[in-house]
């Protein structure tokens, strides 16, 4: 019970931190990027026939291997690197709650932003399809429409927790840890039958498994599936073995110059 509620208060105390992160901006920023890339993306490809499942399919391939990606390896390294460059650690460490415990809540925080943005990008590419007027919009759609966006996005939020885990866990490497996340969100816009076992490409064939059948490939969810279960076990592994004290990760401060006393 002691671990329950000590869970909750670190997720209620990162709830109040977040309202003084710039990151969540930029967040919903590159969250709104990515409806508004697919719809360049209809007007600068006049081969298919836009309807809105279309439309929709475009905007979870975007924000699958452009946008959501770089946007939890960001918020995520932002978050957990706070600590330091603000220099709060040291009071942190007068609680008696483990860094791994500390590192859970914060990872939740992420989940639950994750599913946040995926929202507000649903309700983005709504109001763009109430503009342009993409055929095919009922209430159906719309649910699904926000189960599929929101499940791969939860997809690439557990493809993207080792990377996360092993270099957005120290302040001075999140931002390489970001950089690989934007690189191994591009792969996932290859095709190719072997890409059913990359994290990022089983996201969206778990809620999509036609994501590559206009490119003559077909997808299965089982192995998808299994493939996003092994991640996210090996993330669970590497949480379990964070051994490294959290007052080791500490940001580097350049050391000022001392003044010589007399002429």
């Amino acid at each position: 019970m002691d671990e329950v509620k000590d869970m909750r208060n670190i997720i209620k105390t990162e709830f109040l931190k977040l309202k003084r992160y710039s990151v969540i901006k930029a967040g919903i920023i590159m969250t709104t990027l990515s409806p508004l890339l697919s719809l360049f993306y209809s007007t600068a490809n006049g081969g298919p026939t836009w309807t809105f499942d279309y439309f929709m399919q475009q905007v979870m391939i975007s924000n699958c291997t452009l946008f959501f990606p770089i946007i939890i390896a960001l918020i995520a390294g932002y978050i957990i690197t706070r600590e330091y460059t603000d220099d709060t650690m040291k009071n942190i460490l007068t609680i008696p709650i483990p860094y791994k415990q500390l590192l859970s809540g914060k990872l939740l925080i992420l989940l639950l932003l994750t599913i946040s943005f995926s929202l507000i990008g649903c309700v983005i590419a709504l109001v763009i399809n109430i503009i342009v007027g993409f055929p095919g919009v009922h209430f159906g759609n719309l649910l699904n429409m926000f189960i599929r966006v929101t499940g791969a996005n939860i997809g690439i939020y557990i493809s993207v927790l080792p990377i996360i885990l092993i270099f957005c866990c120290s302040a001075n490497n999140f931002l390489g840890g970001v950089a690989l996340a934007f690189v191994y969100g591009y792969f996932g816009t290859f095709e190719g039958t072997l890409l059913n076992y990359y994290p990022i490409k089983a996201s969206m064939i778990l809620v999509d498994p036609t994501c590559g059948a206009e490119y003559g490939y077909t997808y299965h969810i089982f192995p998808a599936f299994i493939t996003i279960v092994l991640t996210f076990l090996i993330s669970m592994i590497i949480l379990a073995n964070k051994k490294k004290k959290p007052g080791t990760l500490t940001v580097g401060k350049k050391k000022k110059a001392v003044r010589k006393k007399g002429w």
